[in-house]
């Protein structure tokens, strides 16, 4: 028997959900993660999952709501789920994703509250960094393909499902997308055979690019061919180029492993000014790149500016650990040779680095391979003869120890997951100077720390925002030995 609740909603989790407290009967103070809500409504909702410590339910009905909760932007919010923020006003959204973070290093970090409150800087945003673009601000999106009753659909997953929503509108890309996608859809409905996969549109300084990742061919191969080239010549005035990859992987995932074929130009690059000098770094189809290119900026203006505090005065050591493309390393490259110390929000209390050495030198590691070639080639464009890039594993790190001198700063920017656990034991092994750590999961993030701060001390603690009306938040942060 279906079993209903009413519960006041008042914050929000990591994942997205609103949370209560059920305050009837034996599980009363028990938390409740209600999906379709937001904080400040009451609700009725049916449980959908009862465990010892807490309820899982979905909202049928808002009783009751706060002021700061609004109408939303999108028509498509109920069914795609991807911002599952956007009822809330967006100060409150930044102010609660402050609190994520917070709470996730008190209760998985197990830092006191006393202790985080001195560390702990208020999250910056693009209303308060002078940028007013809370919406179509992704530079990248990934839609799905999927053969329902022999015709052709291409949208976003449907929350928790694999049923993909024809989404016509979407405020987190610029309204371009949606004419894309929208071509594309006219081409492909009627195609009845299980070959296309995902859609990828790129847009970097104005300029787009469509990804079609398939299967790899079949006995119809001339047949999938001219879909492509067809898809090509439709979209054409609008893109610069298309790039057809396949994946032969049966996951799910929005990455090509092998291109088959590139129509027009297919190269992209994009322009970061970091503390008033422009980096230009070219992209490609697999490396990882930030979404949100302004308020990227933002992020990588908060590590050069906390590795400035700590980075001798001339010839700093930097590792780039999970480089993707090179971008933050890269990024702070001029730090290394020379070091002008400006004055900082960030300053008190920040020990510098003790090593000196008599070069400058940056290294940089990650796990793919066409990231790392991606990096030598911005390494060259920056006209950075100090850099090193080599394709490994973070969970190699001690080769790195063993092999060079320790780096006055690690930077660690890992995926969801975190820092495998050989690379952190490796680091409380070696114990280099300072650790930058740009985390886009609290959750893991906290995880980290505490097992770090069995040798550092935790000195900084800022939560960026990259992604509004959504549930993700970056956060950055400085340990020193």
């Amino acid at each position: 028997m279906e079993e209903r609740i009413i519960v006041r909603l008042h914050s929000m989790s990591h994942d997205g959900r609103a949370i209560g407290r059920y305050e009837n009967g034996k599980e009363k103070g028990i938390a409740v993660f209600v999906e379709n809500a937001v904080m400040g409504q009451t609700v009725q909702a049916k449980i959908i999952k009862k465990k010892k410590k807490y309820i899982e339910a979905q909202c049928e009905q808002v009783l009751e709501q706060e002021n700061f909760v609004t109408k939303g932007i999108c028509s498509h919010f109920l069914e795609c789920g991807g911002c599952a923020w956007q009822l809330l006003e967006y100060p409150v959204q930044a102010k609660e994703k402050e609190h994520i973070v917070l709470n996730s290093l008190q209760r998985i970090g197990n830092f006191s509250q006393e202790y985080l409150q001195q560390k702990i800087f208020p999250i910056l945003t693009p209303l308060n960094c002078q940028f007013s673009k809370i919406t179509a601000y992704r530079n990248k999106m990934e839609f799905a393909f999927s053969c329902e009753n022999g015709k052709q659909k291409v949208g976003l997953h449907k929350k928790n499902s694999h049923e993909i929503i024809e989404i016509t509108d979407c405020m987190l890309m610029d309204k371009k997308a949606m004419e894309i996608l929208s071509i594309l859809r006219n081409v492909t409905k009627d195609y009845s055979e299980k070959f296309l996969r995902f859609a990828v549109l790129r847009n970097f300084n104005n300029e787009w690019t469509l990804e079609l990742i398939t299967y790899p061919f079949s006995k119809n191969k001339e047949i999938e061919q001219n879909l492509i080239v067809l898809c090509y010549e439709k979209i054409k005035p609008l893109i610069k180029g298309l790039i057809h990859s396949i994946r032969k992987s049966s996951f799910d995932v929005a990455y090509g492993e092998e291109i088959i074929k590139l129509y027009g130009n297919t190269e992209l690059f994009e322009n970061l000014h970091i503390k008033e000098q422009k980096k230009s770094f070219s992209l490609g189809n697999t490396a990882f790149f930030q979404v949100n290119t302004q308020m990227t900026e933002i992020l990588y203006s908060v590590v050069y500016e906390l590795a400035s505090l700590v980075l001798p005065k001339e010839n700093g050591q930097l590792w780039d650990i999970y480089c993707g493309l090179g971008s933050i390393g890269l990024s702070l490259a001029n730090l290394l040779k020379y070091n002008e110390k400006q004055n900082s929000i960030y300053e008190k209390n920040i020990p510098f680095c003790v090593t000196q050495y008599k070069k400058p030198f940056l290294l940089g590691v990650e796990v793919v391979d066409q990231a790392i070639q991606l990096a030598k080639q911005n390494a060259i464009n920056s006209s950075c003869d100090f850099a090193r890039f080599e394709v490994n594993s973070a969970k190699k790190l001690e080769q790195y120890f063993k092999r060079f001198s320790l780096p006055n700063v690690l930077v660690l920017d890992p995926p969801r997951a975190g820092v495998e656990e050989q690379a952190i034991q490796a680091i409380l092994k070696y114990l280099p100077e300072h650790i930058i750590y740009v985390s886009c999961n609290p959750a893991t993030l906290a995880r980290d720390l505490a097992l770090l701060s069995e040798k550092y001390q935790l000195c900084i603690v800022q939560p960026v925002d990259l992604f509004p009306h959504t549930p993700h938040v970056e956060t950055v942060v400085l340990l020193s030995k």
